[in-house]
């Protein structure tokens, strides 16, 4: 690997992405306005577009699926992440506020709180060190890397058994579940080859991905007691290296399983929902109302108990729900089921807040948060019955 390869790697795990999560982060709170949250947010973004463009493709072309896919996916992602730069640097000339202030926050820090965020950059250099040079096999590599491997080299898409090599049937049951092509497109784009890539270089991309989206989980249940922040890292650092009681648990496939749909799925997509729902409904404390009322915020008692209006912005709700509508439709990249588990997850936590909130909207709002998912599950459903036939 040279460093052309090291480069597009960069360009389109790192960059490519990043820029991507700008496009939607003025709909949210500026509070949410991270470096963080915009790599999570186009990440699922990508995935979503990986979805909505990867799906007909492959369905509806028998011979040089992946390179048509190639065609359409490119130029869509790089308009998203030109359009994610532009609009921030538009808006920034208008007084939109980006909230770079890491470094401001480091300075502020205890010297306690310094070293415990010291061990547990450690701990996660300890993991990807082991993820890149202890790289795991097991049975299922003969089907997702092969898969990969077979777009890249017959440039056809799910029309070719992985196990025999031999022509076969659209395998519908993996049909929808694109990862292995996006791994695929990794690995042209960057010119490096599919099972390398796999086994070394995507694991190291994801396992700083979901630590950035727990550590974003994490400001929000700790916002009342920020300094709790690091152990709270350093246990879930711990949890996923002595989680691997079973070949089951999810922190098994995190580290041993990094670049498997399932392992995408469990680690990232379904902890996405729940940091979603943790943002929109997540309550002020009496300082930070405080602190509101002095920024523009009108308080006012009613019946109903605290009603707050805002004079000059919205409260971000609206960014969250489309982010969270996409959500559920990214996870069938990783798996079928995911895209299940998430929507259930959705409606379950809609419901449980409507009832809190006294609020039909929220379950509505929910409800159509769900449809790009409940689509995804009839089109499943469908292919798998033999009632559309490709």
């Amino acid at each position: 690997m040279n460093l052309s390869n090291v480069f597009g790697l960069i360009w389109w795990l790192l960059a490519v992405p990043f820029c991507v999560g700008l496009l939607p982060l003025p709909l949210l709170k500026r509070r949410l306005r991270t470096p963080g949250v915009a790599l999570v947010l186009g990440y699922i973004l990508l995935f979503t577009i990986l979805e909505l463009v990867g799906i007909p493709v492959v369905l509806f072309n028998v011979y040089h699926g992946f390179t048509i896919f190639i065609k359409w996916f490119t130029p869509v992602i790089l308009i998203c992440a030109f359009g994610g730069v532009l609009v921030s640097i538009l808006r920034v000339k208008k007084g939109y506020e980006l909230n770079f202030q890491g470094a401001a926050r480091w300075q502020k820090t205890m010297p306690e709180e310094k070293i415990l965020l010291v061990l547990f950059l450690l701990l996660v250099g300890f993991q990807l060190y082991m993820a890149f040079t202890r790289a795991s096999f097991d049975g299922d590599d003969a089907y997702y890397g092969a898969q990969a491997l077979i777009a890249q080299q017959m440039d056809t898409l799910y029309r070719v058994n992985p196990y025999t090599g031999r022509s076969s049937p659209l395998d519908v049951r993996h049909v929808l579940a694109l990862f292995p092509l996006w791994e695929a497109y990794i690995g042209s784009m960057s010119g490096v080859h599919v099972t390398i890539l796999c086994h070394s270089i995507i694991p190291l991309a994801l396992i700083v991905l979901t630590y950035v989206l727990y550590y974003q989980t994490g400001r929000i249940l700790l916002k009342k007691n920020p300094r709790q922040l690091p152990m709270f890292m350093i246990l879930i650092a711990l949890w996923q290296m002595f989680g691997a009681v079973s070949i089951y648990t999810a922190e098994t496939f995190f580290l041993t399983r990094t670049w498997q749909g399932k392992s995408f799925a469990g680690n990232f997509v379904i902890p996405a929902v729940l940091w979603l729902f943790l943002c929109l409904f997540e309550q002020d404390g009496e300082q930070q109302w405080s602190l509101n009322l002095k920024e523009g915020w009108k308080v006012r008692e009613s019946g109903k108990g605290i009603v707050r209006h805002r004079q000059e912005e919205g409260n971000g709700q609206a960014g969250l729900w489309l982010v969270l509508s996409c959500v559920n439709l990214a996870g069938g990249a990783s798996s079928s089921l995911a895209i299940l588990l998430s929507c259930l997850m959705s409606m379950g936590f809609g419901f449980l807040f409507a009832l809190y909130e006294r609020k039909i909207s929220i379950l509505i709002k929910t409800g159509l948060c769900c449809v790009p998912g409940a689509a995804y599950v009839l089109l499943y459903l469908l292919l798998t019955h033999g009632i559309l036939v490709f």
